[in-house]
């Protein structure tokens, strides 16, 4: 069903992405699109972690928020639709939002996290559980025009001096942003499993989708 993406892979690395197991933490705007373009791009085995429920203000961000399944679980509507693409696929649901105590448990497997959650505290949890774990973290943010994407290696600590002075962030994106991040997440997600190319590894792409800037920060 995928053999388009042969075009661009050998059977080697297509076979290294599908045995590859991605948690995807955040089932939002940003996990859905991720957990959607993993699927379209050969990964067949993810975790999705996340407690909330779909409302009718994630309409304008959320690909699965839907008048048949608001008020249903993100991460199971996520699934099922994931599941309809290639009902091959292995996806294990974590209902639940992950923290310090339940982290390593709900990643327990994992090659690889994917941050796709908008609480700055949590995205520092997850850096200091992907070095705990000794696998790498993806990382995205965005907030309305505006987002950002990294590769984080254990020991980096990137997101430690990224957020150094956390605050709340606005959940709410627009629809470009969140596709742009997420395709930057998951190429980096394909580079790492098929061992190819050059990760966004000790800096931050910062994206501006107003102005059409992409700027490399080095971290």
């Amino acid at each position: 069903m995928f053999e388009k993406n042969m075009d661009f892979l050998t059977a080697e690395q297509a076979e290294r992405i599908r045995g590859t197991t991605v948690a995807v933490v955040g089932a939002g705007a940003l996990g859905q699109m991720t957990a959607h373009q993993l699927v379209r791009s050969g990964f067949e085995k993810l975790i999705l972690i996340d407690k909330d429920v779909l409302e009718y203000s994630n309409f304008n961000r959320q690909l699965y928020a839907l008048d048949s399944t608001v008020n249903q679980s993100k991460a199971e509507v996520v699934k099922a639709g994931l599941m309809d693409i290639w009902p091959q696929a292995d996806i294990r649901v974590c209902e639940t939002f992950l923290d310090e105590c339940n982290g390593k448990a709900l990643a327990f497997g994992a090659d690889l996290l994917m941050d796709c959650v908008d609480n700055a505290d949590t995205k520092v949890c997850l850096e200091k559980l992907a070095a705990e774990l000794k696998i790498p973290l993806v990382h995205g943010a965005v907030e309305g025009w505006y987002g950002q994407a990294a590769t984080i290696f254990p020991g980096d600590a990137l997101l430690e001096r990224l957020y150094v002075n956390r605050k709340k962030q606005e959940t709410a994106a627009l629809m470009p942003t969140v596709c742009t991040i997420a395709a930057l997440q998951v190429g980096e997600a394909l580079k790492l499993a098929a061992g190819v190319g050059k990760p966004m590894r000790r800096g931050v792409l910062f994206v501006d989708m107003l102005s059409s800037d992409f700027s490399w920060v080095t971290m």
